[in-house]
């Protein structure tokens, strides 16, 4: 791809805290999560209930699109509330990164109160203190600059936890070679490899001044919402997330009076989307190259589902990242949300 870099020179002045060194160690990072070893809820285990919202949510999303993929027990994730729940035979993993989230915190005391097959994660703040009060197990986990950046991390540190409460058995092999993918992708995204050999910063530049409509298929439907959400919160962009199988019954008559203008689908690809998903969005782009629309195409690495989906994400996260340094906005902020919140400024 032609035209100027982004440099890391680029990245530090605009990124005073150099975030880009924290994606560079996700790799390292997953590793760590998945050797902890904890003292889990025992049982026999048919569903599992994750708690969590934003950025620890999307680790529950991904990991719940890939047991489905897999055939392995059901994980529902709840953002905000609960309804009335069957608990017999559920683990509970109630996730925060920050520690301190609102709505986490009062599913899980809302929960607890029903059932003690519990696990809490987080980096420490109240939500530490709950599993404390309560002899709850716990993962603490490092806080890698903000929430949102801790993806990794936490990902790899719920695996563990079904791990270890035999949740999911015999991942071991998967999770290694998810955690080799995301090493080989490493070398190919970092902030050191230039454009004309870095797909994220590729990406990035297509994004940059785009209108983002991102296509997943039902087992990608995870990795879409926060690659949205990523681009929301770092790039300060707006991007819509859609996916199978209801892209194919709404989503796409949008298009019937558009041909494109600054609208950019990327499509998120899977080696196990069902041969109806396959089809129709190849149908989908065979409908908007004929409109003239530029369409772009994004697939993990690995041969198991789990290695391209977490590859797929981490080619996304850094995109969002390198699209905020090419808007030459700071991917830290996020002014909005502190003021919706009432937190003060920084």
């Amino acid at each position: 791809m032609s035209g100027r870099d982004i440099k890391q020179s680029r990245m530090d002045q605009v990124d005073k805290r150099r975030i880009y060194r924290v994606y560079e160690g996700w790799p390292r990072f997953a590793a760590e999560a998945w050797e902890q070893h904890v003292s889990c809820p025992s049982g026999r285990f048919d569903r599992v209930v994750y708690l969590a919202i934003g950025g620890s949510a999307a680790a529950g999303d991904i990991i719940s699109d890939w047991m489905l993929s897999s055939g392995e027990a059901e994980l529902s994730v709840f953002k905000g509330d609960l309804p009335r729940l069957r608990v017999e035979n559920t683990l509970v993993i109630a996730c925060s990164a920050s520690g301190n989230t609102e709505e986490t915190i009062r599913m899980a005391e809302r929960i607890r109160k029903r059932t003690g097959k519990i696990a809490v994660i987080s980096s420490g703040g109240r939500l530490e203190g709950f599993a404390k009060r309560n002899r709850l197990p716990y993962v603490r986990i490092p806080l890698m600059v903000a929430p949102r950046y801790t993806l990794s991390y936490v990902l790899f540190a719920s695996l563990a936890v079904l791990r270890e409460a035999s949740v999911i058995k015999g991942a071991d092999r998967e999770v290694a070679e998810t955690i080799s993918s995301m090493k080989k992708i490493a070398s190919r995204i970092s902030s050191s490899v230039p454009i004309a050999r870095n797909p994220s910063k590729q990406l990035a530049r297509l994004l940059a001044n785009s209108r983002p409509k991102i296509y997943g298929s039902s087992i990608t439907k995870g990795v879409a919402t926060r690659f949205k959400n990523s681009l929301n919160e770092n790039a300060k962009m707006h991007a819509s997330a859609a996916y199978a199988p209801d892209l194919f019954h709404n989503e796409v008559e949008s298009w019937e009076t558009e041909n494109g203008g600054r609208f950019l689908p990327v499509v998120l690809r899977h080696g196990r989307e069902s041969l109806y998903e396959k089809t129709n969005l190849g149908r989908l782009l065979k409908i908007l190259t004929g409109k003239g629309v530029k369409t772009k195409q994004v697939s993990g690495v690995g041969r198991s589902s789990l290695s391209q989906l977490v590859s797929m994400a981490y080619i996304l996260d850094f995109a969002a990242y390198y699209t905020a340094i090419e808007r030459g906005i700071d991917p830290f902020e996020i002014q909005l949300i502190d003021r919706l919140k009432g937190v003060r400024a920084r």
